[in-house]
């Protein structure tokens, strides 16, 4: 299987890249070595589904092929945590495609799974991707928030802050459309949080680390304080990101 892992090697090399192309061209090859069902296909199924949505999200026949075949294994498998992974992928494919209400069939379903399974952290994932979904209608936006606020909850209470987030990243971004201080109130509160969890991590390394992984708060705050006409805040966060 030597050519199999260097096919592999270089489809993650030029995903790194943005080359989706390439990248299919190289996983293409080592699909075709592989026989039978088994988790290393999957993980190929899956990396093809998304580097063909990549290439060109409008285009569902391949991500979803791909998408489907991985989730079809992994119900042979009963592996459910995986199945979930697979629900969601297959629910951005139909949201990025504009596809709303097929995106929220497959959310729903992996919101089922997961709490069948009672995994804290999938539970809060797959709900985060529902509330995206439906914070793409302004209609929605109530229950987009609901689900945010639900989220934030649990996610502190079992330090998943990744997920906590990437929930408070979503409510912030509705807010902005609709009451744009609250929204900036809640970006500069987000930061405090960050400089609280970060005094309790030990290592140089892993503060820098946590704290570029959450570049897109600081972002996403100091943009609203530009569109406030509030150029000291903005400069002051924008600092703040760097220290």
């Amino acid at each position: 299987m030597e050519n199999y892992n260097e096919y592999i090697t270089n489809g993650d090399k030029f995903i790194n890249k943005e080359k989706y192309m390439d990248a299919i061209r190289e996983y293409s090859k080592a699909y075709e070595l592989l026989n039978g069902d088994d988790n290393e296909k999957a993980e190929l199924c899956y990396k093809l589904s998304q580097s063909y949505s990549s290439l060109d999200h409008k285009n569902l026949e391949n991500p979803i092929k791909y998408g489907e075949e991985s989730l079809k294994i992994h119900e042979k498998l009963n592996e459910d945590d995986m199945k979930i992974i697979d629900l969601i992928n297959l629910g951005y494919i139909y949201l990025d495609a504009g596809k709303r209400d097929d995106a929220l069939k497959h959310f729903d379903e992996a919101i089922d799974l997961s709490s069948k399974i009672k995994d804290i952290q999938l539970i809060a994932l797959t709900n985060n991707a529902k509330a995206e979904a439906l914070s793409t209608l302004k209609s929605k936006y109530s229950d987009a928030l609901k689900i945010y606020d639900e989220v934030i909850k649990i996610t502190e209470k079992s330090n998943d802050w990744e997920n906590y987030f990437e929930a408070t990243y979503g409510k912030i971004n509705i807010l902005r459309n609709t009451d744009i201080n609250e929204a900036f109130e809640l970006g500069k509160k987000s930061l405090d949080k960050i400089d609280e969890i970060m005094n309790k991590i030990k290592t140089k390394k892993e503060k820098k680390e946590f704290k570029d992984n959450l570049g897109y708060i600081y972002d996403i705050t100091s943009d609203i304080a530009m569109e406030l006409e509030n150029i000291d805040e903005a400069m002051k966060i924008a600092a703040r990101s760097k220290e």
